[in-house]
């Protein structure tokens, strides 16, 4: 005998009571790919967690036996100390001090009005002076600044004074180096571990030779002219 058409077949029945069950116990394929998301998520962070790092410890050999930056054990070479922590002043022995045709008028004037007009520099060749801002001009009073830096430099008989005297063919000026900074680096002023000192703010750059260096205003300049040291301050 055929079977009725009003009972349910087996089929039928279970879509049925699957549809009554609801979506939680039938997960879609949405949801599965969403628990895979966050699987995954989580072992990538957990990849990328670095381990805790131990403090760092200062060395064991050597004079310097506490920890200090490359800066502080720069300067406390500098200021003879064995250690220098940030905020401490201290006198440093500079190692090379830079001018130029800017601001070395105005530093060569304080140093002779504080240290006397006969007054002589503490290092000749700790100096180096470097015409590179207003040689392409015909500017008397520009001008004015190269002569003044060029009769100090015969005056005090500075080793390393790069002047350019003619402007018209830079073949006949063997002594001129260009921009100061490049200058300082490739003339071999630019030591590891050395202080050097600048009337220019771009003189830090000479700090990728492992030195410190930094720019300075006339008035310190004109200090370090005649005593090679100034008070710095460790940050």
């Amino acid at each position: 005998m055929a079977p009725s058409l009003a009972s349910p077949s087996p089929t039928s029945s279970f879509i049925r009571n699957k549809k009554d069950l609801g979506v939680s116990a039938f997960p879609s394929t949405s949801q599965i790919a969403i628990q895979k998301c966050k699987k995954q998520a989580s072992k990538k962070i957990v990849s990328v967690m670095a381990p805790q790092q131990s403090e760092r410890k200062p060395a064991t050999t050597g004079s310097v036996k506490t920890g200090m930056t490359m800066t502080e054990k720069i300067l406390a070479k500098a200021s003879e100390k064995p250690q220098l922590s940030p905020g401490d002043n201290v006198w440093v022995n500079v190692d090379i001090l830079m001018t130029h045709d800017v601001c070395g008028p105005g530093s060569i004037g304080i140093f002779k009005k504080e240290f006397g007009q006969n007054a002589k520099v503490w290092d000749r060749e700790k100096i180096v002076i470097i015409p590179d801002h207003y040689i392409f001009t015909s500017d008397e009073r520009a001008n004015r600044n190269v002569d003044i830096l060029r009769d100090f430099c015969t005056e005090q008989n500075i080793k390393y004074f790069y002047d350019i005297k003619d402007l018209s063919n830079f073949k006949a000026n063997p002594d001129y180096k260009g921009v100061c900074h490049i200058a300082l680096a490739q003339e071999g002023h630019c030591r590891p571990g050395e202080v050097l000192l600048g009337t220019d703010s771009h003189t830090c750059t000479a700090g990728a030779f492992g030195q410190f260096a930094t720019g300075i205003g006339n008035t310190d300049a004109g200090f370090v002219l005649g005593t090679g040291k100034l008070l710095l301050k460790v940050c």
